[in-house]
């Protein structure tokens, strides 16, 4: 199975103070350091970007090893980036997360892509049946149905889930904790985060 990984960084970072979350520090290592090491099985690497980066930031990451994608869609969230870089990927699957996601492992990707064959539009997983949408697995064959969302203004996700062919996979049944999906978000998470490593 042809599976890359995507690195979502293309958000507007409001409520971290316009701060690039994953440019955000643990013990010196940025956020985006620490999900590469992770991801770093993978043969190809995307990083989703907005078109506010500068061409210089992209050579930056390109040096990193990465292949910078800069999304198609305006301000729109998860979906723009999902949906750019599946358009744009030599892969059938990408596994996808999010740049202010630290704390994702080998254990997560491996139980997902167990668990993927060719009739599946994605894989996730959920908890007490609510869905974690990111640190998932999606496919191409979404895009049709992703931008009829998009064209529709609707940029849910979820919406986009419950409408494909999906394997939901309760976190309940494996040994993995719902810390993986954690997200720092705000300048008081990350200040909590901070602390909790600092103690």
């Amino acid at each position: 199975m042809n599976i890359g990984a995507l690195i979502l960084m293309g958000g507007q970072n409001k409520r971290m103070g316009g701060n690039i979350k994953g440019l955000l520090k643990i013990n010196e290592v940025t956020f985006l350091e620490r999900i590469m090491n992770v991801l770093e099985d993978f043969s190809t690497v995307y990083l989703s970007v907005n078109k506010k980066f500068s061409s210089q930031e992209i050579k930056k990451y390109e040096k990193m090893g990465l292949s910078v994608i800069v999304d198609i869609y305006d301000d729109i969230g998860p979906m723009g980036g999902i949906c750019s870089s599946l358009k744009n990927c030599t892969e059938d699957y990408l596994f996808i997360t999010a740049c202010d996601m630290p704390f994702i492992n080998k254990d997560l990707i491996i139980e997902l892509q167990s668990n993927i064959n060719s009739d599946i539009d994605a894989v996730l997983f959920s908890k007490n049946k609510l869905f974690y949408p990111l640190g998932a697995i999606y496919s191409k064959s979404m895009i049709p149905y992703m931008e009829e969302l998009i064209s529709n203004k609707e940029y849910k996700l979820l919406k986009l889930i419950l409408n494909s062919n999906f394997v939901e996979l309760p976190l309940e049944s494996t040994d993995l904790s719902d810390d993986i999906f954690k997200n720092i978000n705000t300048v008081e998470e990350y200040a909590q985060l901070i602390r909790h490593y600092n103690k």
